[in-house]
């Protein structure tokens, strides 16, 4: 049975509860990280961006044409990511390295070598 949130008492709540889920994510970072954190926390926490970005970046490098491929002679999308990496390590700019991966798989596409 559903319940209706027409009197103002119940609507009240509900904006408090909102205001509150929409500011304690922001607020409780803050407080945690505003006293001095232990080092082996820090340490562990440098390792977060990279493993997120991984975890973002691995799917779409593994899985091509909808089934998973490790081998760069058929997965297009694994082979611009090795190029890209060969090319950041040589050259170091952030830029450059998004523009290359981006040109690669175009040319790739262009000359008919991937999907």
């Amino acid at each position: 049975m559903m319940t209706s949130l027409t009197s103002p008492a119940s609507l009240v709540l509900l904006v408090a509860i909102c205001a509150a889920v929409t500011i304690l994510p922001r607020v409780l970072p803050l407080y945690i990280f505003s006293k001095e954190t232990p080092h082996w926390l820090r340490l562990w926490l440098d390792f977060v961006p990279a493993a997120v970005m991984a975890a973002l970046v691995a799917p779409d490098l593994f899985f091509y044409g909808g089934s998973f491929s490790i081998n760069p002679l058929t997965n297009l999308y694994l082979l611009a990511g090795a190029a890209t990496i060969v090319f950041c390590i040589a050259f170091r700019n952030f830029v450059a390295t998004i523009v290359f991966g981006m040109a690669f798989v175009a040319a790739m596409r262009y000359f008919g070598l991937g999907v």
